[in-house]
């Protein structure tokens, strides 16, 4: 079990942008908490909703390992296996959003970090515990409906994580496929401009989707948003 310097707030706009600004200065790795985020920040740009007291809002900051690229799949794996030891039962949505009962309970954004000297990387992990309401837009936004002792869940997540950043990738490769909800399922996504129709047939050594258009064509996806169809 590696030490890991916790940092805790009562607010702050954001734990991953307190990261981003404040690596070089950190012990690393660090865990940074916030009871409440004003700004939370998701991938692509998105905004992360953050409401005092009902979720864990968590960054995870540490040396940037060799190869970064199994950083965001082995977070997935690593809330997901916290998840089960709480009775919950999580799967993942490609690339990186957990959900419960086909809603979305948890988001992850990771971000390299780097200095004049040293690269860092940073793991951003927002879960609804207890959130109730959400803004109208968030309608696949869910909660595990847990009361827990954050700290602790906290400490078992980042501890998870820098255990599965260390494990092989073949191991969180499999593991991920595993607790994927996409495959064999019909999906919408755009590239280059062009919207396409696909089902998903797998994921590949870098756990990029690998789909079939309905034209037959194979495609793969390293990074983006797809939608499900219904």
């Amino acid at each position: 079990m590696q030490k890991i310097q916790e940092i805790h707030f009562e607010t702050l706009p954001s734990t991953s942008t307190f990261a981003k600004e404040n690596a070089h200065l950190l012990t690393v790795p660090s865990m940074i908490v916030a009871n409440h985020q004003s700004a939370g920040r998701g991938r692509r740009g998105n905004s992360f909703y953050s409401p005092a007291d009902t979720g864990l809002y968590m960054t995870v900051v540490f040396d940037a390992p060799d190869d970064c690229s199994m950083v965001t799949p082995a977070a997935a794996v690593a809330v997901c296996r916290c998840l089960k030891k709480h009775g919950i039962d999580p799967k993942i949505k490609w690339v990186n959003d957990i959900f419960v009962n086909g809603l979305k309970v948890c988001g992850i954004l990771s971000e390299m970090i780097v200095n004049e000297t040293k690269r860092y990387v940073s793991v951003g992990i927002g879960i609804n515990l207890t959130t109730t309401e959400f803004p109208s837009e968030l309608f696949m936004a869910g909660s595990l409906g847990i009361k827990c002792n954050k700290k602790v869940l906290a400490n078992e997540i980042a501890q998870m994580l820098l255990n599965c950043c260390d494990t092989d990738n073949k191991t969180i490769i499999n593991e991920y496929r595993d607790l994927l909800f996409v495959i064999g399922k019909e999906i919408r996504y755009s590239k280059n401009n062009e919207e396409f129709s696909a089902v998903v047939s797998d994921i590949n050594s870098n756990c990029n989707l690998v789909v079939i258009r309905s034209d037959g064509t194979e495609d793969i996806l390293s990074s983006g948003e797809i939608s499900i169809k219904i």
